[in-house]
């Protein structure tokens, strides 16, 4: 089977082949068969591709379970999607509901049920019974393909199929060898992967198991900053000279300071130190009369020096001299001496500068700016934003519905000029979401209560469009990108 047209998946030898497998059962006979694997297995995208692309020709059913849904919304679910005009009671069997609307028609319908692990045992019981009503009815085909964690429906399974010939058909999901875990991490993860945080994503590529939801998981990682320490001590040798060297140096501080004496024995000391440097008298001799005039003359005199020296050297006490003549502003001098300006000097300077102003080149300045900026508006002009945000639309939407997603932008620019060149003003919803840190625009057409209308309703659409290949969207799948934006 040709899958040119799935350019949007990455085919892995390992998920082709089981896909195969699950059309070879589902094409002829009715089958129970439950594809069971460990969370990041794949389960989702394989039941998704497997509905879009290799059971085309057959009436088909999506269950997505989640926690706290009750069995009468699995049953409307279920019924809705296979019934073209349901009359039906919530509260009845799948088998009660089903028989009276189909008795006396043909069909060949597949119930894909995700997370078959959080339906209620009543249910399952419900699916088991309409694939065995099927094989008694000769124009009936219904398979029934539960994806749930592994072995989670084990003993349950016994119990149903005690004593019977038919046995529920259990298919295991595989983990992806080396070369298809590297290939799919190279274009689907690293494709996408910031520069300054490939290195920390192949890093942690090495520790992760290989499956696609553990790989895929990379991409949305916070890489948390963590603070390296280069720890110096190597060996248990070293930390032992590491504590020996400090125990030395705690015991040598210690020692010193024993061996200081105390403030007693310091003064003491002290008062030895100065009787034995004290500095003995010497007697004068005796001088003469002339001797001792001379002697008086002598100090003074010198007395009249010093005077003398001391009157001569008090330039220091002086103020600077004021200089007389008259600097520009703006030249500094090398003596670095004061400048003083008269203030006639400065009012001639301020009048003459007046009149002299040309203020010619600033206003060629301010009118080339108004100009940039009038030519910049006119731009941003050309291409109106005019579509809103479809948000509040889609999440009113069931979530068991699908639509058709047209086109995936970076922009709204873009998505702007995608609109008016298909002239999509109505039926088209635009929403937000994050890939890998970056905010895309997904452009969506529509909206259909099954993936087979969905699917139908390409052909009606204009050729231009068609050549975009749409693709049937779960609105589940668009609420949850809807809620990873916000």
């Amino acid at each position: 089977m040709s899958l040119a047209h799935q350019s949007r998946a990455l085919e892995l030898d390992s998920q082709i082949e089981l896909l195969e497998r699950l059309q070879l059962l589902t094409q002829f006979t009715s089958n129970f068969i439950t594809v069971f694997g460990p969370l990041g297995a794949g389960k989702t995208w394989i039941a998704q591709q497997y509905l879009e692309a290799w059971a085309v020709d057959k009436n088909q059913a999506l269950l997505m379970c989640h926690p706290n849904q009750s069995d009468e919304q699995h049953r409307t679910t279920i019924l809705t999607q296979l019934l073209s005009e349901p009359l039906f009671n919530p509260a009845d069997s799948l088998v009660d509901s089903f028989v009276r609307n189909m008795e006396h028609q043909p069909c060949d319908i597949v119930v894909v049920v995700d997370d078959a692990h959080l339906l209620s045992e009543t249910l399952v019981a419900e699916l088991w019974q309409l694939m065995l009503e099927s094989q008694q009815q000769n124009r009936w085909t219904v398979n029934v393909v539960l994806f749930s964690r592994v072995t989670s429906l084990e003993s349950l399974f016994k119990r149903l199929s005690y004593g019977q010939d038919i046995k529920p058909i259990e298919l295991e999901i595989e983990t992806l060898s080396t070369a298809e875990s590297d290939r799919f991490f190279e274009q689907l993860v690293m494709r996408f992967v910031e520069d300054d945080r490939e290195k920390r994503v192949r890093n942690a590529y090495r520790t992760v198991a290989h499956r696609p939801g553990e790989i895929m998981a990379l991409l949305d990682q916070k890489m948390e900053k963590k603070v390296v320490v280069r720890s110096i001590i190597g060996s248990p040798m070293k930390i032992a000279v590491i504590v020996l060297v400090l125990l030395a140096l705690i015991g040598g501080g210690y020692w010193w300071m024993m061996s200081q004496p105390t403030p007693d024995e310091a003064a003491k000391q002290m008062t030895q130190h100065t009787e034995q440097t004290a500095i003995p008298t010497l007697e004068e001799p005796d001088l003469s009369v002339s001797e001792a005039a001379t002697v008086t003359q002598a100090s003074e005199s010198s007395a009249d020096d010093q005077t003398l020296a001391l009157a001569e050297d008090d330039t220091n006490a002086l103020p600077p001299e004021v200089t007389q003549q008259t600097a520009s502003v703006g030249i500094i001098e090398d003596n670095s001496q004061r400048v003083v300006i008269t203030s006639e000097v400065v009012d001639a300077l301020i009048e003459n500068e007046a009149e002299r102003a040309d203020t010619s080149e600033i206003e060629q300045v301010v009118d080339d700016s108004r100009e940039e900026v009038e030519v910049k508006s006119e731009v941003n002009a050309l291409t109106p934003i005019t579509f809103t945000s479809a948000e509040k639309e889609l999440n009113q939407f069931s979530p068991r519905s699908y639509t058709l997603q047209l086109a995936a932008m970076v922009g709204q620019v873009e998505v702007q000029n995608f609109l008016n060149r298909y002239e999509l003003n109505d039926k088209v919803y635009v929403y937000p979401t994050l890939r890998g840190g970056v905010e895309w625009f997904i452009v969506t057409y529509d909206n259909y209560p099954t993936i087979q209308l969905a699917r139908d309703a390409v052909a009606n659409l204009p050729e231009p469009l068609q050549k975009l290949e749409p693709w049937a969207k779960s609105l589940g799948q668009v609420q949850r990108e809807i809620a990873r934006s916000n």
